[in-house]
């Protein structure tokens, strides 16, 4: 079962994200985290506003905090700090002032395994991954057993498409893109997106 857990000397950003997650343990720094760390647990990591003392702070972090997975919490988040702090071990990167409903969303994609990033990094992530001359084979299910209508998203997908443009392109409402997408990760055995894309790269599509 998972357990999350954050770090922060910020009353506010306690505050919020107590409300996520009632009861899970609010620690001032990552020494006293030990206890708690085993491969399920997710440290929820609050980054001073200095972005070279952001990264400093996940690089110095990382190896006390293993095997837990890390999601930064930026007062004033971009894509070039998610990027970095990517790089240094987070799977995870969103706002501090996120809304509970978002940080559980983040706790889902993360708890199984996925990469949480802002819908503007994902595009540009997946982009890269596609104009990349190295074919890694991405493991996944067959695209046989997806049904017409999930092939044309997945395929969206592929292209760095957004919920949004997907909904506008197959004429159906972003709700119905967001079903077929949890249909296609169930039935692929495929994370998140990013995953998606890679996997269907892979395969030729």
């Amino acid at each position: 079962m998972t357990q999350s857990l954050l770090i922060t000397t910020d009353p506010e950003v306690r505050e919020r994200w107590s409300g996520a997650f009632p009861g899970a343990p609010c620690l001032a720094c990552a020494a006293e985290a030990q206890p708690w760390l085993d491969t399920d647990t997710i440290v929820w990591l609050h980054l001073p506003h200095d972005d070279a003392a952001a990264r400093e702070l996940l690089w110095s972090s990382a190896s006390r905090l293993a095997p837990a997975r890390i999601v930064a919490l930026s007062d004033t988040p971009s894509d070039e700090q998610a990027l970095a702090l990517m790089e240094r071990g987070a799977v995870g990167y969103c706002h501090s002032h996120a809304g509970a409903a978002m940080l559980r969303q983040v706790e889902t994609v993360v708890s199984n395994h996925g990469l949480w990033v802002g819908p503007n990094l994902l595009q540009r992530l997946i982009a890269s991954a596609l104009s990349s001359d190295v074919r890694k084979p991405v493991v996944a299910g067959p695209l046989s057993t997806l049904s017409t209508r999930e092939r044309e998203v997945a395929m969206a997908v592929s292209r760095g498409a957004s919920n949004k443009e997907i909904a506008r392109e197959l004429m159906i409402t972003e709700r119905t893109v967001k079903a077929h997408l949890s249909a296609i990760f169930l039935k692929l055995g495929v994370r998140d997106r990013l995953h998606l894309a890679l996997m269907m790269r892979s395969q030729g599509t």
